[in-house]
C-alpha cells in the first residue's frame, strides 16, 4: 500500500495526554449519559406495569417469562452485527434507528389486546433496540482513555439509573391512577424526545488521519489475547443480569399475588434501586480507575448474591425495599467496572463489536432467567427456588471472576502476557 495513503482511525490511548487536555471527551460521556437518561425513563415506565397487564389479559407466569425473554432473544441475535456495524457505520446512526424502532413497538403495546401481538412488539423493540447499548458504550470507550474510562462508564451507568428511578416511579403512579395503557404511549413520546436530543448533542468520536494503514485485529485474535478475563468478564455479566431477569417476572408476581403490593408501591421499590445506583455507579466507577476493576467485581457479586436472600425472607414493602438497596449497591460495584475492563482488553478498532458480544451475553442471561423462574412461579406459587438460583449463579461468577482477572497486569497467565499489549493499557485497570 502507497505511504501517503490517508486513513481515519478512532483517536485512542496513544493520544492519551492530548484527550486528557481537552474536555471534549467527558462533555460527549455527558450528553449521552443525558439522553439515556430520557430513554430508561421509557423503558422504566412500564417495568411496574406489566404483571398487571399480563393479569388483564388472562396471562400466567410463563407467559409472562416468554414476553420478557422475547425482548432478550432478539437482542442475542443482533446485538454482535450491530455492535460490528456501529464500527462500520459510526455510532450515531446506530443510536437514532434503536431509538425508533423502541418508539414504535410501545406504540404497539399500548393498543394490544393478545398476547402474540405484545411478544411481536416485545421482539421488535428487542430486535431494532439491540445495537444502542453497545453503540452507546462503544462510544464512550471511543473518547475515553484507561485513566478515566470506569469514571465514564460509572457516568454512563448513572443516566441508566436516573431513567431507572423516574420511570418506574412514574409508571405505578400513571398505572394507578389513569390506566395501564398511557404509560407506552409516553414511553414511546419519551424515545422520539430522546431521539431528536442524541441527534443534535451527540456527535460521532473525533477522528484522525494517519499516514500509513493500520488493519483492524480480527475478533479470534482480541479474544486470544485474554481468554481468561474475557470468560470470566461474561460470566460476571451473566450473573448481574440473570437476577434482574428473576425480579421482573417471579418476584414481581410473588409482590403482587403473594405479598399484595400496589403498582405505586413497586414505582417506589424501583425507585430507591435506581437512585442507590446512581450514586454507587459513579463512586465505585471512579474507585475502578484508582484502586482496580477485580475485587469490586468480586465483591459486588457476593453483595447480590446475599440480596437474593434477603428478598426470600422479605414480608412487606419495607424488607422489598431494603433488600433492593444490597442489591443496587452490589450491581453498582460490579457494572461499571466490567465495562470499563471490557474496553481497557479491547482494541480500539473493536469496541462496538466485543460490546455487541457482551451485550449478547447480558441478554442471553435476560432469556434464560424469565423462562426458569415464570416456570417455577407457575408450579410452585413462589419465587423462592428462583432467587435461590439467582443467588447460587451469581456465587459462581463470584468465583470465577477471583480466579481467572488479574489483580494486576504482571498477575496475567504467560500464555495472555506472550500477547502483545494492549495499547499500554494496564488490563487490570490500575494507573
Amino acid at each position: 500500500m502507497d505511504p501517503d495513503t490517508e486513513v481515519e482511525l478512532p483517536m485512542e490511548e496513544e493520544q492519551t495526554d492530548e484527550i486528557e487536555d481537552r474536555p471534549q471527551g467527558m462533555r460527549q460521556v455527558w450528553m449521552l449519559t443525558f439522553s439515556l437518561a430520557v430513554l430508561q425513563v421509557g423503558f422504566g415506565i412500564v417495568m411496574p406495569i406489566f404483571p398487571y397487564y399480563i393479569d388483564s389479559l388472562g396471562m400466567a407466569g410463563i407467559e409472562l417469562g416468554v414476553l420478557a425473554a422475547s425482548f432478550a432473544i432478539a437482542r442475542i441475535i443482533l446485538a454482535g452485527p450491530m455492535g460490528r456495524l456501529s464500527d462500520r457505520v459510526g455510532r450515531k446512526p446506530i443510536l437514532i434507528i434503536s431509538l425508533l424502532g423502541f418508539a414504535f413497538s410501545n406504540i404497539i403495546y399500548a393498543y394490544a389486546y393478545d398476547v402474540v401481538v405484545m411478544i411481536a412488539a416485545r421482539s421488535l423493540e428487542g430486535a431494532i433496540s439491540a445495537g444502542f447499548f453497545p453503540a452507546a458504550n462503544a462510544l464512550v470507550s471511543d473518547v475515553t482513555t484507561s485513566k478515566n474510562r470506569g469514571t465514564a462508564m460509572g457516568y454512563l451507568s448513572m443516566g441508566n439509573m436516573v431513567g431507572f428511578v423516574v420511570g418506574p416511579a412514574l409508571g405505578g403512579f400513571l398505572a394507578q391512577f389513569l390506566g395501564i395503557r398511557i404509560p407506552f404511549i409516553l414511553a414511546g413520546l419519551a424515545a422520539f424526545f430522546t431521539m431528536g436530543l442524541l441527534y443534535v448533542l451527540v456527535q460521532e468520536p473525533v477522528k484522525r488521519t494517519i499516514k500509513e494503514a493500520v488493519p483492524k485485529v480480527p475478533i479470534r485474535e482480541i479474544l486470544s489475547r485474554a481468554r481468561g478475563i474475557y470468560g470470566a468478564l461474561g460470566i460476571a455479566m451473566f450473573a448481574n443480569m440473570f437476577a434482574m431477569g428473576i425480579l421482573e417476572v417471579a418476584f414481581m408476581l410473588d409482590a403482587v399475588i403473594n405479598l399484595n403490593i400496589q403498582p405505586y408501591e413497586i414505582g417506589i421499590f424501583f425507585g430507591v434501586i435506581g437512585i442507590t445506583m446512581i450514586f454507587g455507579n459513579v463512586v465505585f466507577g471512579k474507585l475502578s480507575d484508582t484502586r482496580g476493576r477485580k475485587w469490586l467485581i468480586v465483591i459486588g457479586a457476593i453483595v447480590g448474591a446475599g440480596s437474593m436472600g434477603m428478598f426470600i425472607l422479605a414480608q412487606n414493602s419495607v424488607n422489598l425495599v431494603i433488600a433492593g438497596i444490597v442489591l443496587s449497591i452490589g450491581m453498582s460495584m460490579r457494572g461499571p467496572a466490567i465495562q470499563a475492563l471490557i474496553a481497557d482488553v479491547t482494541d480500539p478498532s473493536a469496541y462496538g463489536t466485543m460490546m455487541g458480544v457482551f451485550g449478547a451475553v447480558s441478554n442471553s442471561a435476560y432469556a434464560v432467567s424469565p423462562l426458569i423462574s415464570g416456570q417455577i412461579f407457575d408450579d410452585t406459587g413462589s419465587a423462592a427456588l428462583s432467587l435461590l438460583i439467582g443467588g447460587g449463579v451469581s456465587l459462581v461468577g463470584a468465583a470465577v471472576a477471583a480466579v481467572l482477572i488479574p489483580g494486576k497486569s504482571s498477575e496475567v497467565d504467560s500464555e495472555e502476557s506472550s500477547q502483545p499489549e494492549v495499547d499500554g493499557i494496564d488490563i487490570a485497570g490500575n494507573d
